[in-house]
């Protein structure tokens, strides 16, 4: 097989090559030959159909830089989502069909962005009354505004996705400039709510208690697997030599005497602290990170497959008592230990 474009060097952003996909069945929708343009751009256009292959930011910001003038449509990003479905997001599109609520969903699509591309960031925000979704670009990374349209669209249209129209945003912050007058209403639609250009961020806001709202199809016990199964890409992702997962093994094998400190795994890794939260930062992380979704993953897991008590769990995950584990479930899923085991 050509494996163009499939081993980008370890600085440079990347994708799962299957989120093109749906800008290639877009550009054939529109009568182009999606496949020359992929090699235009230099990508190899047979990963569309390879589950864990990626593709550099920078050739498929080419990309929709050449289909856009292949078309002449800057409402592309919005068209090509229209062939997108979960799978296309390995298991953690899967794993978000599976959530509870809104807020959970959205908290997974943050934990596992980096397995559909690392050009990127969510963040969570909340208030008394509204949930804030931003996504940030990683220093370096610039993606086409058509790539970030498409993205912030599904983000947007989540709920409808999970079976629940009636969850939409009351507002949605693009940084992209206002698209021509023509196209403004074909946004609009899309998006289903109202709409700023030209701003500083890239946000999608909620009230805060649509968020948390029940939903219909919620699945815990296989939405507890379909994140392993996106842990385990992940991991995958990482060179046999990352800072992040030795640290990330060692944190495993000693989380029962406490979280650990940066003083703590720096020894570990024969470094100093700052040169440790250094190779941690040029990876897209942090010590308290890699704490936290070690914790979630073990208490989902713990609390759904053993009877062990609240407080031994809370223990042999470094919690100090089961009061602040009570409170870091809460955090992660919107509910007690207790309520989670009981779901």
């Amino acid at each position: 097989m050509n494996n163009k474009a499939s081993n980008p060097t370890s600085n440079t952003p990347t994708a799962l090559a299957s989120w093109m996909r749906g800008l290639a069945r877009e550009l054939e929708h529109q009568g182009c030959d999606a496949r020359a343009l992929f090699n235009e751009a230099g990508l190899d256009f047979a990963l569309l159909d390879e589950p864990e292959a990626r593709y550099p930011v920078p050739q498929t910001t080419l990309l929709w830089q050449k289909a856009v003038a292949a078309t002449g449509d800057e409402t592309l990003g919005l068209k090509a989502i229209r062939h997108i479905t979960p799978a296309t997001f390995h298991a953690v599109g899967l794993s978000v069909m599976a959530s509870e609520t809104l807020e959970q969903a959205f908290g997974r699509m943050r934990r596992f962005v980096d397995l559909v591309t690392d050009a990127s960031e969510i963040e969570l925000l909340s208030t008394d009354h509204e949930f804030v979704v931003e996504l940030k670009l990683r220093e370096g990374a610039q993606p086409a505004h058509q790539s970030t349209d498409g993205f912030l669209c599904l983000l947007a249209n989540a709920g409808k996705g999970l079976g629940d129209p009636s969850l939409v945003p009351q507002r949605v912050e693009l940084g992209r400039p206002a698209p021509q007058a023509n196209n403004l209403d074909f946004f609009e639609k899309s998006f289903a709510a109202p709409l700023e250009f030209g701003c500083n961020t890239m946000r999608i806001v909620y009230e805060l208690s649509m968020v948390r709202t029940r939903l219909k199809g919620a699945n815990p016990l296989i939405a507890e697997h379909l994140d392993q199964a996106s842990q385990a890409a992940i991991e995958r992702l990482k060179p046999a030599s990352s800072v992040s997962k030795k640290v990330r093994t060692w944190v495993v094998n000693h989380l029962t005497q406490g979280a650990p400190s940066i003083e703590e795994a720096a020894s570990y890794m024969n470094m100093s602290a700052r040169n440790l939260q250094r190779k941690l930062a040029d990876e897209g992380t942090n010590l308290a990170s890699i704490v936290d979704e070690i914790r979630q993953t073990e208490a989902a897991h713990r609390l759904k497959q053993s009877q062990d008590s609240l407080t031994a769990i809370a223990l042999d995950l470094g919690f100090s008592d089961a009061s602040a584990f009570s409170r870091a479930c809460k955090r992660w899923f919107g509910k007690s230990p207790s309520d989670v085991r009981g779901a």
